[in-house]
């Protein structure tokens, strides 16, 4: 009833009434689709955690946490990623608890991947995961050779 009384009293001193804009609702955010390769996977969900780290909404610990309940949803366990994820989290809470630096701990990162290369092609066979997708997805952030 306001309504029609204000656009009455527009129209009474010659304004047109203005009309509201039509309410368009807002596209849902796009989400990239799932990549079938589990390591690229790994990395997309890393990246969007990494935005969540970045914005402060999320720790480093905390987005380590969600990317291995991913990890472990999508992979499965297996003691190569498992134990990279261990020093991985590690890397994390000392980065939360400004113990190391980003350097020191792209360092150890990067030296435990290099381990993880030499010690590969020690494992026999069956010992082997089939797939070590985790750690793959490191290997490819820092640009080393996958564990085949």
């Amino acid at each position: 009833m306001l309504i029609a009384f204000s656009l009455t009293g527009c129209a009474q001193l010659g304004l047109k009434p203005v009309t509201p804009a039509p309410v368009v609702p807002a596209k849902p955010a796009q989400v990239a689709p799932a990549p079938a390769d589990l390591s690229e996977r790994l990395l997309f969900e890393a990246n969007r955690l990494a935005e969540e780290v970045k914005a402060g909404r999320l720790t480093r610990t905390q987005a380590a946490d969600q990317l291995g309940r991913a990890r472990i949803a999508w992979v499965g366990r297996n003691p190569v990623d498992d134990e990279t994820f261990r020093l991985y989290r590690q890397i994390s809470v000392e980065r939360d608890t400004g113990q190391i630096s980003q350097a020191e701990s792209q360092r150890k990162m990067d030296d435990a991947l290099k381990r993880w290369q030499r010690r590969w092609v020690q494992l026999p066979l069956s010992a082997r995961p089939a797939n070590p997708a985790f750690t793959n997805f490191l290997m490819k952030v820092y640009g080393l050779p996958p564990l085949q």
